[in-house]
């Protein structure tokens, strides 16, 4: 692989810290905070012309182990992204929040070259091993960018261009980082405007796959403030346990929804509807156009259905109520808790027909199930 000289390479290095680069890019100030640790704090060499640390295979395989459940939200996002910028020699490759390589998409006849250069499962890119690098930039700053030939420290990585982007959990952590590396391009940082775009918007699509993944127990709100992009992709992702609350928003939702920061919220104090409008919808396809509470701002929207029952409890946890229920019941109370769950037996545990037969709404129903701890057996 094509690299710069060590000696002008350790120059620029100098020079860059040193503030003497003249028409500095928009990420030199992170790139020179980078260039002080590496040198400072890790003791690396800029003139090296070694390759990353490569994970053995079972060192490797025990990692994608752990992170089965984030490569499976990923789906076909990879070889999309590949079959975008593979004419223009670009590999995919995907690190877990340690900066290792835990997949990537390649064509075939470049492997061996991609391999050589470090672009590869198992390779590891942390800033602490390798310095300035696209990868261990996003795990540090947690934004895009990219590094762009003599923008790496290390010499070994001065003919790569590397655009990448973080991958966030929907708790907010940071739970991976996607990367277009390619071998050989323009030496413009320019050039790479289009690619590291692609990055970005490959990267949220995995976001919103482990989103949904993540919370295939509840009904998901899919929205859009357009309405012509809801089911072709929806950019607002909410989901909504069985209680009609707000549990979880994805990256985008946060950024257009006031007051999401603070998790479980009732429906009611986000968007204008009642949460049981949302369980009647799911059974169907038709959209919902609802208004954010308190604004003038719309959005349109679908409900999923949850595609699998909500965790059960631990046994204690579902036995303490029981224990409660002779203690501190009222023999109101304790008429009424039989009363919904035979209401409840007799309606096969769905909660729309139950509530017909008691004569209230699904949302109350669903407040009188959490406070009188009535659970439907096979949640036992």
């Amino acid at each position: 692989m094509p690299y710069v000289r060590q000696t002008s390479h350790i120059d620029r290095v100098r020079d860059l810290i040193a503030g003497r680069i003249v028409n500095p890019g928009a990420d030199t100030a992170r790139l020179a905070s980078s260039y002080r640790r590496s040198l400072d704090d890790y003791r690396l060499d800029p003139a090296s012309t070694t390759g990353p640390r490569i994970l053995t295979g079972a060192e490797l395989r025990a990692i994608q182990q752990s992170e089965e459940d984030f490569l499976r939200s990923t789906g076909q996002c990879l070889p999309r992204l590949h079959a975008m910028v593979r004419e223009a020699g670009y590999c995919v490759i995907l690190a877990n929040a340690r900066g290792v390589t835990i997949d990537y998409a390649v064509d075939t006849d470049q492997r061996k070259d991609f391999k050589k250069a470090g672009l590869y499962p198992g390779s590891c890119w942390s800033e602490e091993e390798e310095g300035t690098c696209g990868i261990a930039s996003v795990l540090l700053d947690h934004e895009a960018i990219t590094v762009h030939k003599t923008d790496h420290f290390r010499a070994a990585f001065t003919g790569l261009t590397c655009s990448a982007a973080p991958i966030f959990s929907p708790h907010g952590d940071l739970i991976g980082v996607l990367d277009a590396s390619a071998l050989r391009s323009p030496d413009a940082r320019d050039s790479q405007r289009l690619v590291k775009q692609l990055v970005r918007q490959g990267a949220t699509l995995i976001e919103d796959g482990f989103f949904l993944k993540s919370y295939s127990h509840c009904c998901i709100l899919l929205a859009h403030r357009n309405r012509h992009f809801v089911e072709v992709q929806p950019e607002i992702l909410l989901a909504i346990d069985e209680h009609g609350d707000i549990v979880a928003a994805n990256r985008c939702a946060r950024d257009v929804i006031a007051g999401l920061g603070s998790l479980p919220r009732p429906v009611a104090e986000v968007l204008e509807v009642l949460a049981e409008r949302l369980f009647d919808a799911r059974a169907g396809r038709s959209l919902l156009s609802l208004r954010l509470a308190g604004g003038s701002t719309w959005l349109h929207a679908r409900v999923r259905a949850p595609q699998r029952p909500a965790k059960a409890r631990p046994r204690a946890m579902r036995e303490a109520p029981a224990a409660q229920d002779v203690v501190a019941y009222t023999a109101p109370e304790l008429a009424e808790r039989t009363r919904i769950v035979h209401a409840m037996t007799a309606a096969k545990w769905r909660p729309l027909q139950a509530a017909a037969m008691l004569g209230i709404s699904r949302a109350t129903l669903y407040r009188r199930l959490k406070q009188l701890h009535i659970v439907a057996p096979h949640r036992q």
